[in-house]
């Protein structure tokens, strides 16, 4: 399997390669040269295995064996999922009224996050250990579009990135998709009514969305054969759904703070993905498309593109009060705590469900514990229960630098990227 640029001037890598990327050099995302597909006896077979099981048989089909062989990539996955909470990894909580919640939170940070990142820290090891190397990682926190504003700067400098090893491990990163690919396929897999009906019957799965790095994962699964109808349900920070719904791809203004904050991004850059594979993998037209979006933060997709991505994907917005109320509603019908952006899924759940609109099976994917938004549960007038490990990080030291918004960030980042390297050789 080899990975080429969205914008379809960057040399071709291997598994390796994109792993230890961040974007492509010319600027844009790493994806498969060829996307999978999948036969019916293969779903069958597929449909018995655990959420482990579903993340081994995947990933061998997006790394070679050459790279990483079958029997060691299936110890490094036991090794990234053995410190979860949950025997299975995952858990489908099946709730009143067809609700269906999975839960992909049971990691140690209790996100979705933890799923894709404790394999592709193992991914890492294996390879710095093999090639007796070190890198530089940089993550985000916080509002994800200005600090991946700076991110991209360092990136962009060759040279420095080169210098220093630099790698992203947002979602910008190829193997966190490709792990959340898995999310999917046991999804699906717990929530079809029959896997003996041909064709199989399809289900709805509902994807709180911001940067879409979930949401390329669902799309990249539907290309596989899966039946699946995906919904993207963003908060107040609409820019996927009025792409969706009228290919207006545009910047308005400043992000606007929500509660559910992890999604408070007005750039999600893993459209670009979604786009190269709706366009038949045309590079050239995925490049004029982006520059014109981050130089003038203003974009319509074409008719043809917008077609395509109406067909893929519906949408659906959600606001403060839409959270609170989804939050409210599936404690009093459940007794079951929602996370305000597992809430935003559930909202789209519950606004189907009073309009009588499908009985076709949904399930919404819950991305974080409400444990990690105690503001947002006493909003809704209930009781946070924080488990002892997250009370014990408050005891815990902190060591931060302050940046003012007027500071140069990326030069920030680089002198204490050189600060760095310079202790590592000292």
């Amino acid at each position: 399997m080899r990975y080429v640029s969205t914008r379809g001037e960057a040399r071709s890598v291997d598994f390796e390669g994109a792993l230890f990327s961040g974007y492509a050099p010319d600027g844009g995302l790493f994806v498969p040269q060829e996307i999978p597909t999948l036969d019916y006896n293969t779903l069958r077979t597929w449909s018995a295995f655990s959420y482990p099981e579903l993340v081994k048989e995947l990933s061998s089909l997006f790394i070679s064996s050459e790279l990483i062989p079958r029997k060691e990539l299936n110890d490094l996955i036991d090794s990234a999922f053995r410190r979860f909470r949950h025997n299975n990894v995952v858990h489908l909580a099946r709730l009143k009224d067809g609700l269906n919640v999975l839960e992909l939170w049971h990691g140690v940070t209790y996100a979705f996050k933890d799923l894709s990142l404790s394999c592709t820290g193992q991914f890492l090891q294996y390879f710095l250990k093999k090639r007796k190397k070190h890198i530089t990682i940089l993550v985000a926190d916080g509002n994800s579009d200005e600090i991946d504003e700076s991110i991209k700067e360092l990136f962009a400098d060759a040279d420095f990135a080169r210098q220093h090893n630099l790698m992203s491990l947002n979602s910008i990163n190829w193997s966190r998709i490709m792990v959340q690919i898995a999310h999917y396929f046991y999804a699906y897999f717990q929530c079809t009514p029959s896997m003996d009906m041909t064709p199989l019957p399809a289900v709805k799965i509902v994807v709180p969305t911001g940067a879409g790095g979930n949401l390329t994962a669902g799309y990249i699964a539907q290309k596989m054969g899966l039946p699946i109808r995906l919904v993207a349900v963003v908060n107040n920070n609409d820019i996927m759904h009025r792409a969706i719904q009228h290919g207006d791809f545009s910047f308005l203004g400043s992000v606007k703070p929500t509660l559910a904050s992890a999604m408070d991004i007005q750039e999600p850059y893993n459209m670009e993905r979604i786009l190269w594979l709706l366009s038949d993998c045309d590079g050239s037209l995925i490049k004029t498309l982006m520059e014109q979006f981050y130089t003038s933060k203003n974009l319509t997709l074409p008719e043809e593109v917008q077609r395509k991505l109406s067909e893929a994907l519906s949408s659906c917005s959600a606001s403060d009060e839409d959270i609170v109320q989804a939050m409210r509603r599936c404690w009093e019908d459940n007794h079951y705590l929602l996370c305000p952006h597992s809430a935003v899924a559930v909202h789209y759940h519950y606004q189907q469900m009073d309009c009588h609109v499908s009985n076709r099976p949904r399930c919404c994917l819950a991305p974080a514990s409400a444990a990690k938004f105690p503001d947002a549960v006493l909003r809704v007038k209930l009781v946070p229960e924080v488990p002892p490990d997250i009370q014990a990080l408050k005891a815990m030291e902190t060591r931060s630098t302050t940046l003012r918004r007027e500071d140069d960030w990326a030069k920030t980042l680089r002198d204490r990227i050189e600060a760095i390297a310079m202790r590592r050789h000292t």
